[in-house]
């Protein structure tokens, strides 16, 4: 009996290592809270068995099976971790569509021309060829172009929500009546007002990504790819599968086709991060409770004003014996003065540090990844949102009662002790936490396991596998005004045929009783 299980087990080892397929990975931009999530799933194909290849900033501590970086971007643009200024975060615009069609999109299409590139797409590998390309769908789209080098499906990966353009060449425009878009500060009850301008924001960044980026793309992929590949708007509808961050429980609940796969909290389950001995005896020994204070990885809290950071001293001391992590890259930009209880570190592990049980609340600038975190962990948020989706990350977690929003132009230290306060002794932000956290956790499949069966399926099914028929329509086709349009013909017609014939069965009868009265008179 054991040798038959031996048997099984080596030829079931045999046939899975063969199914494994060769993926390329092309990731262009250098954010760093966008590659922790692109990371973990292709980390998580490799393990799976697939041969991944990567094109990234990024290249991995420890090598590992199966991955590959092929092509090191690293160096090629400026770095954004500990990069951003307090004071050039807060003066971002909150239209961020120009950055991200133009920066971080046109601008990496050119990165498509170093020498490294040409090679790869002149002399693919052939031993074995690749079976699939995964790249981000943001702002550098021209990289979904690469399936047509290769021959391959595309798969496109989002670290965010789906931005308009998004949702556009998924063939899954959302409904505009109670799904509000990703710059749409907004719930699914609307007013008409809100709708409104819901649908005024939504079609006005989507013509603005589409006029920056059509013509400058197309011609970066003619140019390195093959001068022969379609417009970038043909090339964007021909991507097979998009995967999303986004779940229910974050944006609320709506449609969506098979082609889009929501996998919110990948990065989370697959997280690798501990605490060091040191840092794992500071927490533990924190027996009254920490407060993790960071801004993400590219913002400098040292950088805010002196008075500003004297009056969060001031908030922390007043929590004592609670005691305060915060992320700081520069201590000696800090000015004196730290409380005891605080800790400053240039880096933090924040999952782990999430997952400590003693950890309390968590101080956040609104970033996705972290705030998932916080939601997968169960822990209250006080929320300073700076730019871009920070501000409807903290409206949403604001409305379900996990979260204190702190304006940052109203940034105080006697705000943030205000919200400190509320959150230590109100038991109702880490009552709502604990639910939203079993919600966000309550899944029939892990998102990782979720994202490597869809993308297993278009490899062995085709790129148009899950294709939308939606993709084949106008948007007023898809609004039915034409199919609206036909029925209300049809009932003005009707109801002018129906006043014409009555006026002429009226005309007839009139006319036949004044015959009548004539041929009376005439007789008399």
């Amino acid at each position: 009996m054991n040798m038959k299980f031996v048997q099984f087990y080596f030829l079931f080892g045999i046939v899975s290592a063969c199914s494994g397929y060769r993926i390329l990975g092309a990731f262009p931009f250098n954010g760093k809270s966008h590659h922790i999530v692109f990371e973990a799933l292709m980390k998580g194909l490799a393990k799976h068995g697939h041969q991944v290849d990567m094109i990234t900033h990024f290249p991995l501590n420890k090598p590992m099976k199966n991955y590959n970086v092929i092509i090191n971007l690293a160096g090629s643009m400026e770095s954004f971790v500990n990069n951003i200024t307090i004071k050039f975060a807060s003066e971002l615009s909150n239209d961020m569509v120009i950055p991200i069609a133009t920066i971080y999109g046109n601008r990496l299409c050119d990165f498509m021309g170093f020498e490294e590139m040409q090679k790869l797409f002149k002399n693919p590998p052939t031993d074995p060829p690749y079976d699939l390309v995964i790249t981000e769908a943001f702002g550098a789209h021209c990289y979904m172009g690469l399936g047509y080098v290769f021959d391959v499906p595309v798969v496109a990966v989002m670290s965010t929500m789906e931005y308009p353009w998004v949702s556009y060449f998924t063939g899954n425009n959302d409904n505009l009546a109670f799904v509000p878009n990703i710059y749409h500060i907004g719930s699914g009850s609307m007013s008409f007002w809100e709708r409104l301008k819901n649908v005024a924001i939504h079609f006005a960044s989507l013509r603005k990504f589409h006029t920056l980026t059509e013509e400058i793309q197309t011609q970066s992929m003619r140019k390195y790819l093959r001068p022969d590949i379609p417009n970038i708007r043909e090339v964007e509808k021909n991507v097979a599968l998009t995967l999303v961050n986004n779940h229910p429980v974050l944006y609320g609940v709506k449609p969506i086709t098979p082609a889009l796969v929501q996998i919110a909290g990948l990065h989370i389950e697959s997280n690798e991060e501990v605490l060091s001995l040191e840092l794992n005896k500071w927490m533990n020994d924190s027996s009254h409770g920490v407060v993790c204070f960071t801004l993400g990885s590219m913002i400098l809290i040292e950088t805010l004003p002196k008075e500003t950071l004297e009056e969060i001293y001031d908030s922390f001391k007043k929590i004592s014996p609670i005691r305060i992590l915060m992320k700081i890259a520069d201590n000696s930009k800090l000015p004196p003065g730290l409380p005891e209880n605080v800790k400053v570190s240039s880096w933090i592990p924040q999952q782990a540090v999430l997952a400590h049980p003693n950890t309390k609340i968590f101080i956040t600038h609104g970033g996705l990844g972290g705030v998932q975190e916080a939601l997968y962990y169960g822990v209250p948020m006080i929320g300073i949102p700076l730019f871009n989706d920070q501000k409807k990350n903290t409206e949403v977690f604001v409305a379900k009662q996990m979260m204190i929003k702190i304006d940052f132009d109203k940034l105080s230290g006697k705000l943030l002790e205000s919200a400190l306060q509320a959150m230590l002794h109100n038991p109702i932000y880490k009552e709502k936490s604990m639910h939203y956290s079993k919600l966000f956790r309550s899944r029939p499949i892990s998102p990782l396991n979720n994202a490597i069966y869809w993308i297993e399926y278009v490899i062995q099914n085709g790129a148009d596998s899950l294709r939308s028929p939606a993709l084949q329509f106008s948007w007023w086709q898809l609004a039915l005004l034409d199919v609206y349009g036909f029925i209300l013909l049809v009932i003005i017609l009707s109801k002018i045929l129906a006043v014409l014939s009555i006026k002429l069965i009226f005309t007839k009868i009139i006319g036949k009783s004044n015959n009548s009265k004539l041929n009376k008179k005439k007789t008399h």
